[in-house]
């Protein structure tokens, strides 16, 4: 089956290959050449490569690696997949450890297990890959150590998504306490719209660590229940570790997610509660200036008879008739508490 790898390609830079072996019990880096990788490698890290580069060292180590367009950009949920005895990984991780920023950096990934190998082909750095090369010279390597590396791959991206999912809650508290508990700032003086511009483009962000998510979670199903994924017993418990935090991820990124929607709809709400009031106000101010507008307009006709006008003291009269009908809608009101929200 052709699988499909889609691959941002910007400056060409020289690919950097690192391969792993066991030694002594022991994981241990070489820097090796394309042609010349060694075949006890359990594991070789590819990073800025050309498809064709990639696609060549691939065949080299007795795997299949095979695009339908060279340049494509992946898919945010990425893929899982096995085949021929061969598990391919593709999806896509941002490059900040932990970030939630609203438009984060990202590298395409794709990790291919077969032949007693783990192939890793990024096009940047990756926190959760990149740690785990620093822990592999104090790993003790087990029974199938390909799988191994794999697995610990897996559990550094779940810490990944807890620490992005605990910026991103922290970021909601913050913006609740911000709306909810003004202090010394007034709400009136609080930038709603641009409070909610800010949660808006982080909804979009939670959708993204939602679907990264779910690639995990397919791998880790996978490696649990897939009988073609050599594990040994130990990596075996530290799958079934990982399909809890898996779940526990997911309940994480729920309560997050509810708690942004919850404060967009809170924004959205104080912005018309905001819009309501200078509503009111207009409302308010029109009706006071209504009855004396009315006594101006019949006082002004011009009809012969109006033995009002004639009076000594029909102006001042009308002036406090004027000024009575403006207060009592006013007082009216003040006391029904309208002027006073």
């Amino acid at each position: 089956m052709t699988l499909a790898l889609t691959l941002l390609i910007g400056q060409i830079m020289a690919m950097q290959i690192t391969g792993y072996v066991v030694e002594d019990g022991r994981f241990k880096p070489v820097e090796v050449a394309p042609g010349d990788i060694p075949a006890e490698a359990v594991w070789v890290d590819v990073r800025d490569h050309t498809v064709e580069e990639a696609q060549s060292l691939v065949s080299q180590l007795g795997l299949r690696f095979e695009i339908d367009e060279p340049v494509r950009k992946l898919d945010i949920y990425g893929h899982v997949e096995i085949d021929n005895q061969q598990l391919t990984v593709l999806f896509r991780a941002d490059r900040a450890k932990g970030a939630f920023a609203v438009a984060p950096e990202s590298a395409n990934v794709a990790m291919l297990v077969g032949q007693g190998k783990l192939i890793t082909v990024r096009t940047g750095s990756t926190p959760a890959v990149d740690q785990t090369a620093r822990e592999m010279p104090s790993m003790k390597a087990g029974a199938h150590p390909h799988t191994q590396v794999l697995v610990r791959i897996v559990s550094r991206a779940i810490e990944i998504a807890f620490a992005a999912l605990d910026e991103a809650e922290a970021e909601v508290r913050r913006h609740s306490h911000k709306l909810f508990t003004p202090g010394s700032t007034s709400r009136a003086e609080l930038d709603l719209e641009e409070l909610l511009s800010d949660l808006g483009p982080r909804q979009a962000r939670m959708v993204e660590v939602r679907f990264g998510h779910r690639v995990i979670t397919r791998l880790v199903e996978t490696l649990k229940n897939d009988p073609r994924v050599a594990l040994s017993p130990e990596t075996r418990a530290e799958v079934d570790g990982l399909a809890s935090d898996v779940i526990s991820v997911r309940d994480f990124a729920t309560s997050v997610e509810d708690q942004l929607a919850r404060l967009v709809d809170a924004t959205i709400g104080y912005i018309g509660i905001r819009q309501n009031a200078s509503a009111r106000w207009f409302s308010i101010i029109a009706t006071i200036f209504m009855p004396p507008t009315l006594l101006g307009a019949v006082w002004g006709m011009n009809f012969q008879n109006m033995p009002e006008l004639n009076e000594k003291y029909a102006y001042m009269f009308a002036l406090g008739l004027m000024f009575l009908s403006a207060t009592v809608p006013l007082w009216v009101a003040r006391k029904m508490g309208w002027a006073g929200r």
